[in-house]
């Protein structure tokens, strides 16, 4: 460009010269000299007449000269610029976790906002995993605990990287070649989902979790009670027989029990009950011959009697029969023995019914402590109780299984969100810019590894013909010397 042209014709003006400082009145300052040092008169002096001017035969004094303008005063140096704050930068660190490559997205700035949501689908997918995480593992140990934080954030970087690469590397060009990449992340992702959404399933339903488990955890205490107490019956009583099927974990050893009281009580019943037919049927036999010896007495006709009243041979005879059938049978002795074991026998059963309050004591205690011993190895609801109890609720009502499989589905669609937002964005700008980065570099690399083998190979090539050139030469002074020899050998000859 012709440096002759003017400002005017180049499209710059000049700007406005600065403005001179005014210069100060005589007298407006002590000592003009110091500007630090001005002191302004009051307005009254500012204003006053000049002074009339002294006679021409006098020089003026210097102080009485009036003192030259002031120069304009320095400008002030900057002071130290201000630390700026730094910025937070959330969009880029955001982008981070897309994958992205600031320096190309340069290029497409439009596309910052895309890929900035899609950071953030990233991140809130990962803290999802992680707070399922922690579910999990409260859910585990049945309380929470500080050191559950090392798994939920090595479970967090473990997700946050993984959706950063499904998201961050190509799908590919064409159908035939996005389709199987794209099945086989979407898979992935269906499964990390379903083991993210599970805990989260379990928390949202925890209520109903909590209470079918305690629900199941009391039937099964009252089934064991139940099955004690059929496997030990109360011997003697109206309970039915121990099942042949009973283990030994659950009958129990008793220190008090009513058998042996029961037995002694069976064989008095027994004895008691042989010794009333026997002393029935003496009774019988003796009421038989007292009423044959009374009608002989009495003189009655019939079979075996005499017919004649009075206490004759017969009567005394049959009288006799008849107390010697007493004395003989000891019909007298065993009516008392009688007596003395239905007392014994009300006594067993006295004390059979005290021992059998007291074996139904003891074996209620004995249930009991089983039961409380079993209630204590129950411990807190763990996952396996909780994923069980979701699964019977879900069995047990249709609605609550629709709701559970909702919210199951919900949060698996979360966990796909990333790829699939990938995929429904298709292909952007800054996809193809990539794409073409990678073929650039790709070209480069084999043009690099073209020239290095060119380069490899003119160095062989050179090194053989320095070789090829060495032995010629060696030849060469091989044949000179042969030819000194033979001539020096000719000479001598």
């Amino acid at each position: 460009m012709d440096r002759n042209l003017s400002d005017r014709e180049l499209g710059v003006y000049p700007s406005e010269p600065p403005a001179q400082p005014e210069a100060d009145p005589p007298g407006r300052h002590a000592r003009p000299s110091d500007p630090d040092d001005t002191v302004p008169l009051p307005p009254a002096a500012a204003h006053a007449p000049a002074p009339a001017p002294a006679e021409p035969s006098s020089p003026p004094s210097a102080e009485a000269r009036p003192s030259a303008p002031e120069k304009p005063a320095p400008p002030a140096e900057p002071g130290p610029p201000r630390r700026r704050l730094p910025r937070p930068q959330l969009g880029r660190r955001l982008r981070v976790l897309a994958g992205v490559d600031e320096r190309l997205l340069d290029r497409v700035p439009q596309e910052r906002a895309w890929y900035t949501s899609l950071g953030g689908v990233v991140l809130g997918t990962a803290t999802i995993a992680a707070i399922s995480m922690y579910f999990a593992i409260t859910q585990a140990m049945g309380a929470s605990s500080w050191l559950a934080v090392f798994p939920v954030l090595v479970w967090f970087l473990f997700i946050l990287n993984v959706d950063r690469w499904l998201v961050s590397s190509r799908l590919g060009e064409g159908w035939f070649r996005r389709v199987p990449v794209l099945a086989m992340r979407v898979l992935m992702a269906f499964f990390f989902g379903v083991v993210i959404a599970e805990p989260l399933v379990l928390r949202i339903f925890e209520t109903a979790v909590i209470q079918h488990v305690a629900d199941q955890r009391t039937e099964a205490l009252a089934q064991l009670g139940g099955r004690l107490k059929t496997c030990n019956p109360v011997p003697g009583s109206t309970e039915p027989v121990a099942p042949a099927d009973c283990k030994a974990t659950e009958t129990f050893n008793f220190d008090q029990s009513p058998v042996a009281t029961l037995r002694e009580l069976t064989v008095r019943r027994a004895d008691a009950d042989a010794l009333a037919k026997t002393i029935d049927a003496d009774s019988v036999q003796l009421r038989a011959i007292n009423d044959m010896a009374r009608r002989e007495c009495v003189g009655d006709s019939g079979d075996g009697l005499t017919g004649q009243r009075g206490v004759g041979p017969n009567c005394r005879r049959l009288r006799a029969e008849a107390d010697a059938f007493k004395r003989t049978r000891q019909i007298d002795a065993n009516g008392v023995k009688l007596v003395n074991l239905r007392t014994q026998i009300s006594e067993l059963e006295s004390a059979a019914r005290t021992s059998h309050a007291a074996f139904e004591a003891e074996r209620e205690t004995k249930i009991e402590a089983r039961v409380a011993e079993e209630r204590s190895h129950q411990g807190k609801i763990g996952l396996l109780e909780r994923l069980g109890a979701l699964h019977d609720l879900a069995d047990s009502s249709g609605v609550l299984a629709v709701g559970i499989w909702a919210v199951r589905i919900f949060f698996i669609l979360v966990d796909c969100m990333p790829i699939l937002v990938k995929f429904v964005g298709g292909s952007t700008t800054y996809d193809k810019l990539v794409s073409a980065q990678l073929a650039v570099a790709e070209r480069d690399l084999n043009h690099d590894i073209e020239s290095e083998y060119a380069e490899r190979e003119a160095v062989l090539r050179k090194r053989r013909a320095e070789i090829d050139l060495e032995i010629l030469e060696h030849k060469a002074e091989l044949n000179t010397r042969l030819h000194r020899a033979a001539d020096r050998l000719s000479e001598r000859v």
